[in-house]
């Protein structure tokens, strides 16, 4: 694990942004709490108005990542800010950088100061799991090149829907995903600990060509960043989420004062507070990462700090964590919103906790009696 959280893991998020704004319903004055991963949730979250977003990673590589993100956001003009992460082609990156470094804290600054080779690659695709992505579709191109290339061109449902059927669902691409995304290989090159502690009994070449396939059938493959990655080593345009559209970047930009980032764990960064804070949970798949005694204290963390009706989005990539029965009174889920987040979810892997979190009513000095309004079932304090 440690080694884990050494390296620059991601550099892209392949999270639905779609389906985590409606699980949260951001309003103007909520307090946020959110993994950074790859530095994506966070400028996304970032398209609605709130009052703060603390961005949270073990990791501080991923956080010099939202830095460096957030600072070439700040700074850059649009085309100039594509360009420069790696979305476009671009030139002169380490002379952009230099102009970025003073909007940076002083860590962040030294890292990137230090590793200019990614930035002249465009860091974007630069993380662990995206430069795997870029190899597996590199294989893919040799042997369904002509294939992936149709299928990215579709425009109409139907038209996708016939191709699937006719042309794309054969045995032998499914033997292809079983042999690029074999466990062994995705548990060493990967090193995702989903992998490593829940995908013992899971084929996961298997696993993925069955949720790809269903996500196919109900959405274009030229708007889903994931699929854009594994096949073709590079997001679609048509599938940019908010932090890399020139629409949404004119909204994030204005907002990033309301960033603050932390690196710590999350569990014990949730158990330093003291009081009610956050309105808003968005931990992405930190189950996937965490055994199952440090994920009940993630959701006691979560209760301790919660304010009342929070709102919390969870998501599961091969664990399935269930909240235990101590805790179940105080996290409301929403069952139907998690089965329609899972069907319209365009990174299909995942599995969805979202919901309220419900506080108990304040306690009543024994001195007082109280006795049950029958109208609205709260405790009316008898004078």
């Amino acid at each position: 694990m440690g080694k884990f959280f050494s390296l620059l893991r991601y550099s892209f998020g392949n999270e639905d942004w779609r389906t985590e704004e409606e699980a949260l319903d951001i309003q103007p004055n909520d307090t946020i709490l959110c993994i950074t991963a790859s530095g994506d949730r966070p400028l996304n979250l970032l398209k609605r108005e709130c009052q703060k977003i603390v961005s949270v990673d073990a990791n501080p590589l991923q956080n010099h990542l939202l830095q460096l993100k957030a600072s070439a956001l700040q700074v850059l003009e649009y085309k100039e800010y594509l360009s420069f992460i790696g979305a476009n082609q671009g030139r002169n990156r380490h002379l952009i950088l230099k102009n970025l470094l003073p909007f940076m804290n002083e860590e962040a600054a030294k890292y990137w100061n230090a590793h200019q080779k990614k930035i002249v690659k465009g860091i974007l695709y630069q993380g662990t799991l995206e430069r795997l992505t870029y190899f597996i579709s590199r294989f893919f191109a040799v042997f369904r090149g002509k294939k992936i290339k149709r299928l990215f061109s579709f425009n109409n449902i139907e038209d996708q829907r016939k191709f699937l059927r006719d042309e794309w669902d054969r045995p032998l691409l499914r033997k292809l995903f079983n042999l690029v995304l074999n466990t062994f290989l995705s548990r060493v090159i990967i090193e995702d600990p989903g992998l490593i502690n829940y995908g013992k009994d899971i084929k996961p070449g298997d696993y993925i060509y069955d949720r790809i396939y269903a996500t196919l059938e109900r959405e274009l493959a030229k708007k889903n960043p994931l699929l854009s990655l594994i096949l073709r080593g590079r997001v679609s345009s048509e599938a940019y989420p908010p932090y890399l559209t020139e629409e949404g970047t004119r909204a994030i930009k204005q907002r990033l004062a309301c960033l603050e980032i932390k690196t710590a764990n999350v569990i014990s960064y949730l158990e330093s507070i003291k009081k009610p804070t956050f309105d808003i949970f968005s931990l992405s798949d930190v189950p996937s990462y965490l055994s199952y005694s440090d994920f009940v204290r993630l959701l006691e963390g979560i209760v301790k700090t919660a304010k009342p009706g929070a709102r919390f989005c969870l998501r599961q990539f091969l664990s399935t964590y269930e909240i235990p029965e101590h805790l179940q009174s105080y996290f409301v889920r929403d069952k139907s919103l998690e089965r329609r987040l899972e069907r319209l979810d365009n990174c299909f892997v995942y599995r969805f906790i979202t919901g309220t979190i419900a506080l108990p009513m304040p306690k009543v000095s024994p001195k007082k009696k109280k006795k049950l309004d029958p109208d609205c079932q709260t405790a009316v304090l008898a004078g």
